[in-house]
């Protein structure tokens, strides 16, 4: 078999500024998602707070039920024209529901529809393009995983913060104008990703005369390697338990308190997304300017203790700005744990498996997200908002002291650079 020619090396260091690029156009279009959707059904459509947790669950759901064939396809696929197919096929829904609310035919039905479209189609889109990230990180940053995922993720979240902004401005404009700026965003992302190298599938060494296995088996293959490393086990677990506890946090319990608490609509929905997804973009990009982390097990874990310590000051109902300024604390420290933890894989997976095992890794990370959408949904039903903050806070000591007693996470650490 040939080893396909490298890109001349000049054109390989160009790889990054495109990605980069892409990087910003597809979360800021995400962003302006990120403040729309949930304005719309929770202070548009006035839904209950279990619907809106049903309603966060249903764009959700879908990576849970893709997001492994989306991993084993992206490893036998060149991954720009892929990545590039797949974000075309986005720009489609945002500009479909514009058209729906201008002509006056919103409901709670049409937004469950987008978000299954949306999440079906982000299931593939996510482990193909954080499996392109390792090849650029490759030959633009000497090999340096941990400094790629933190560009990746500084991108990824200030990319955010500016389309929470504009989708802040939701109530002023109209969501039919921002569905559209959303689609042009996305081609902007289709045009940045058009101009990376090549990235065609990697080699699997396979006996002479063998067929490549199926993608059912490519993906119990990838699962199987991460549950048995001692490596990746506890990082998917602790991801995956904070999905549930926290996520709903987000996607639930922030539209509501601003809808019931603060009185608040569109702008204070985005303001308070900005804080968090601000401070988590910050963090990463100060990491990118930094030393790799060694003790990576234990940034994690300390890093997690403070969403609880926010949510016991959210229970006593601060001002908003005050809320804000928590939110602002806690995305900074979630960008430590959110990094290192997707740097844990990327440095651990193998080339021709990379994408499989990332997938594996998103479905533990956005697995606890649907249920914990909908259970937070009725904890506030039965709770109130400010009381249902303290129910995640209880469960993650729990959990904390579970991972640390155990799990080798503690004393988990970055392998030695090659």
């Amino acid at each position: 078999m040939t080893t396909p020619n490298l890109a001349p090396e000049e054109d390989m260091r160009s790889d990054l500024a495109w990605y980069m690029g892409g990087i910003w156009f597809y979360f800021i279009a995400a962003g302006i998602q990120g403040v729309t959707f949930p304005w719309l059904i929770a202070i548009v459509l006035h839904e209950s707070s279990d619907r809106v947790g049903i309603a966060q669950m249903m764009m959700m759901l879908p990576m849970l039920l893709f997001t492994l064939f989306g991993g084993a396809l992206a490893d036998r696929v060149e991954l720009r024209s892929h990545l590039r197919r797949l974000q075309i096929l986005q720009m489609i829904p945002p500009i479909l529901l514009g058209i729906i609310i201008y002509t006056g035919h919103l409901s709670y039905e049409v937004m469950l529809l987008f978000g299954v479209i949306l999440g079906i189609l982000g299931a593939y889109v996510m482990p193909t393009r954080d499996a392109m990230l390792t090849r650029v990180a490759i030959h633009n940053l000497k090999g340096n995983i941990q400094r790629g995922v933190a560009m990746s993720m500084s991108g990824q979240f200030l990319g955010q913060v500016g389309g929470f902004l504009i989708g802040g401005t939701a109530m002023i404009v109209g969501a039919p104008a921002l569905f559209g700026l959303q689609s042009l965003l996305l081609l902007g992302a289709v045009i940045t990703t058009s101009q990376l190298n090549e990235a065609p599938p990697a080699p699997k060494a396979l006996p002479d005369g063998a067929r490549r296995p199926s993608q059912l088996k490519d993906i119990k293959e990838g699962l199987i390697v991460l549950w048995q490393s001692e490596r990746l086990r506890p990082v998917v677990l602790l991801m995956f338990m904070s999905g549930i506890l926290f996520m709903g946090v987000f996607m639930v319990l922030f539209p509501i308190m601003v809808r019931d608490v603060y009185h608040g609509s569109s702008f204070e929905i985005a303001l308070i997304n900005m804080c968090f997804f601000g401070g988590v973009g910050i963090s990463s990009y100060t990491l990118s300017r930094l030393r790799p982390i060694k003790r990576q097990g234990r940034a994690m874990m300390l890093a997690m203790c403070t969403g609880s310590a926010v949510m016991v000051l959210m229970h006593f109902g601060f001002p908003i700005y005050v809320v804000d300024l928590l939110a602002l604390g806690w995305g900074l420290a979630a960008g430590v744990s959110m990094t290192q933890s997707r740097a844990v894989v990327q440095e651990f997976a193998e080339p021709h498996m990379r994408a499989r095992l990332i997938s594996a890794f998103q479905l533990g990370t956005m697995g606890g997200g649907p249920i914990g959408a909908v259970l937070t949904g009725y904890v506030i039903k039965y709770l109130g908002v400010l009381d249902a903050v303290l129910v995640p806070v209880g469960l993650m000591v729990v959990l904390w002291l579970s991972i640390f007693f155990l799990t080798p996470l503690w004393s988990l650490e970055a392998p030695p650079r090659k």
